[in-house]
């Protein structure tokens, strides 16, 4: 039945997390720097600097969950003004199952970061924000982890809660 099957599931997702988990970067590789805050800042750093950071979140409507409409906002890291936005409205094909919640969104994320490759590759982010858990999770590979390693680019997660 449909317990057995969502069992099955589960174990399959968490043999992909465990893979993916394998390609996590913890440390800073990046290509770019952040503006130095010290004395000496005649310095230059070899690096580029950080110039747009992309925060992406998915909201679902009320009346019908299983739409939504997800957004990538892109952020001048100087600025903080909004260079550039992308949306698409969505049916999600995967349930919410706590803990899963990358093979619920990611796949739309990541979906949204190929449109702004596309619409605006001048904009394209170097650091990725997400509405969602990185290492706090309870496999120590949330949604920030999930879309950060497919995306190869350095994602921030910002949960609401554990899980």
């Amino acid at each position: 039945g449909d317990g057995s099957d969502l069992e099955l599931q589960k174990q399959q997702w968490c043999r992909t997390q465990d893979a993916l988990k394998g390609r996590l970067v913890l440390e800073d590789d990046f290509e770019w720097s952040l503006p130095s805050v010290s004395s000496n800042s005649d310095q230059s750093d070899a690096r580029g600097k950080l110039k747009y950071i992309g925060g992406f979140d998915i909201s679902f409507l009320k009346e019908d969950p299983s739409t939504a409409c997800a957004a990538v906002v892109v952020l001048d890291a100087d600025t903080l003004e909004i260079v550039h936005e992308e949306f698409d409205v969505v049916r999600m094909q995967v349930p919410y199952i706590p803990g899963f919640l990358a093979f619920r969104e990611a796949p739309i994320l990541l979906g949204l970061l190929e449109k702004l490759k596309i619409n605006a590759q001048h904009f394209y982010p170097q650091l990725l924000m997400v509405d969602g858990n990185g290492l706090l999770h309870p496999r120590g590979f949330g949604l920030a982890c999930h879309l950060g390693v497919l995306a190869d680019l350095p994602t921030i997660g910002v949960g609401k809660n554990v899980g």
